[in-house]
């Protein structure tokens, strides 16, 4: 298993705007995993639990872990890692100006556990096309067999005329 990435052409990173556009490695997923797919996942695992055990599970941890974010806990998942909140602001002059006109987001953390950062740190990489390459090769390849139809068709219509 590898983790496939591809270029990206994006600004500088502040210490290095004096260099313009930079080229950037770029996660590419192959495709997303639902609530329903962890579900079956776990229960092909010889797991006592059933498909729609899991799923029922995970959607009660999913509410319970909001009520607690709402409340303002961290939640800590043990090895999955914790999740938090954080908020962005703009900066007040001093703490009797400052108000909620001030928030601008309220923001979801995840924070995984070393042994999941350590993990992520080993994995094979693959480069493979970005997006748009993706598409230029699609385009690229539906061209190509719409000549090869067209061209079995003109073959074709030479063979019956003779």
């Amino acid at each position: 298993m590898a983790l496939n990435y591809s270029f990206v052409v994006r600004l500088a990173k502040i210490s290095e705007k004096d260099k313009g556009r930079r080229v950037y490695a770029a996660a590419q997923s192959t495709g997303t995993v639902t609530t329903r797919d962890i579900a079956a996942h776990l229960a092909s695992h010889q797991s006592p639990f059933s498909e729609g055990t899991i799923i029922g599970l995970l959607q009660d941890a999913q509410r319970c872990i909001m009520e607690h974010l709402l409340a303002g806990d961290r939640v800590d998942l043990g090895d999955l890692g914790a999740f938090y909140t954080t908020i962005a602001s703009r900066g007040a002059a001093s703490a009797e100006e400052f108000d909620e006109s001030y928030i601008k987001s309220i923001n979801l953390r995840w924070k995984p556990t070393r042994k999941m950062t350590k993990a992520m740190q080993h994995v094979p990489l693959k480069r493979v096309l970005n997006r748009a390459e993706q598409r230029q090769a699609k385009k690229k390849m539906a061209e190509m067999v719409n000549e090869d139809i067209a061209a079995s068709k003109q073959e074709k219509e030479g063979q019956d005329s003779e």
